[in-house]
């Protein structure tokens, strides 16, 4: 099959293509890039301009209040002004999924001091209108750099939440673990459903190997109740620091009020076993079909250093395969990645901000500590195109309306 057969072909793109008066998409990281229809839609993240050193304020308001879309048939970036309720002010970090035409947002980090948020809105990605559907509330635990993803049992849609790190709970669920950091914060792996059509609060009961606290890891839905969760930043020996691990679990809604989990692997993997190394901050998404395929690209590891790398998982025999995308691709941490179906054959992958390998700065006192730098033009959004047996067909970036070949 040649590639001109494809719905949505990279020989659309054999000439560079031109727009004038095109929105520019500026730095961005921990943020989500969900897909809904043939769109990516991007809402706050860390951003330059983000105000950080308040909780509250116009300027603030304004630059939530905004949305970016990305049309997947013309490369281009939009920037619209949303409506309804008073947009989050969880901009970092957020937990995020869609349903539908909806996209919902659970938490984030304020961007000062301790400052988290555990109330969950909706966006509707056709009216542009934000709904506060869950306020703030002391049953679960306000957090960010956890995951969500919407489930169903028994006909009832569930939003069901994991991990993160946050502010010190209200309340303690026994069932999970809360470690403090050296950093006052809390490293949790409470778990939390939400019922979509009553709206309300359930703490599920686990059962099997449940993951430890983690955060900054990946979490994809492969089946309507069951996700799979790969990597992430857990607690040290003595609970003081992070280690990033690589370790897969899968957690399944067996009813309303129970999620199942199972390791997948163990801290050790045989030499001659293909497997990603350990890191966090990285970003991955699923590809449905009838076997569901995980897709990972990037990361920081043990050493503060970018992973580098890009990998696919076989979700029917959990089986990684590397696959080989330029550095440009690769070469980021607290990025996005989405993906959309085209045709059978083909599928396009999104990889949108992030931030550059982490550098040292010394903030007196003999201490330093570690900051990146955000993506910049012409890397900031990067389009890769999966063939029918998901090998890299081709690779582009987009900025202002231009598309160029990196392949």
């Amino acid at each position: 099959m040649s590639k001109g057969e494809f719905l949505f072909s990279s020989s659309s793109f054999s000439s560079c293509l031109y727009f004038t008066g095109i929105y520019q998409l500026g730095g961005i990281s921990n943020h989500s890039a969900p897909v809904v229809g043939e769109s990516v839609f991007l809402w706050g993240g860390g951003r330059p301009n983000l105000p950080r050193a308040v909780h509250d304020s116009p300027q603030k308001r304004k630059l939530l209040s905004t949305i970016d879309r990305l049309e997947f048939r013309t490369g281009r970036w939009s920037s619209h002004v949303t409506r309804g309720t008073s947009p989050p002010l969880g901009a970092v970090g957020y937990f995020c999924t869609t349903r539908n035409n909806d996209i919902f947002f659970f938490g984030g980090y304020c961007g000062h001091d301790i400052c988290y948020y555990n109330d969950v809105n909706s966006f509707n990605s056709l009216t542009y209108e934000w709904s506060n559907i869950i306020p703030t509330s002391d049953a679960v635990m306000k957090r960010a750099a956890g995951g969500m993803v919407c489930m169903e049992s028994m006909g009832t849609e569930y939003l069901f939440m994991i991990g993160g790190t946050g502010s010190t709970p209200t309340t303690y669920q026994s069932q999970y673990q809360y470690i403090q950091m050296v950093s006052r914060r809390i490293r949790t792996n409470e778990q939390n459903l939400l019922n979509l059509s009553t709206r309300q609060w359930i703490i599920p009961t686990i059962s099997g190997q449940c993951c430890p606290p983690t955060a900054d890891f990946a979490i994809q839905k492969i089946t309507n109740n069951k996700a799979v969760m790969f990597g992430g930043a857990v607690p040290s020996d003595d609970g003081r620091s992070d280690r990033a691990v690589n370790t897969v679990y899968t957690c399944q809604l067996e009813s309303d009020t129970t999620i199942h989990w199972e390791s997948v692997k163990g801290p050790v993997v045989p030499a001659s076993v293909q497997w990603p190394v350990e890191r966090d901050s990285h970003a991955a998404t699923s590809i449905i079909s009838d076997s569901p395929t995980l897709v990972m690209i990037g990361g920081e590891g043990n050493d503060n250093q970018l992973v580098n790398d890009s990998w696919l998982l076989n979700t029917s025999e959990y089986q990684w395969s590397k696959i080989v995308l330029p550095e440009s691709v690769t070469g980021r941490q607290n990025h996005s990645l989405s993906s959309i179906m085209m045709s059978p054959d083909c599928v396009w992958l999104v990889v949108v901000g992030g931030e550059g390998a982490a550098e040292w700065k010394d903030v007196g006192r003999g201490y330093k500590q570690p900051f990146s730098k955000y993506i910049t033009d012409p890397n900031i959004t990067m389009l890769i195109e999966l063939g029918k047996n998901r090998t890299i067909l081709y690779c582009m970036y987009c900025i202002e309306g231009f598309i160029g070949d990196t392949s």
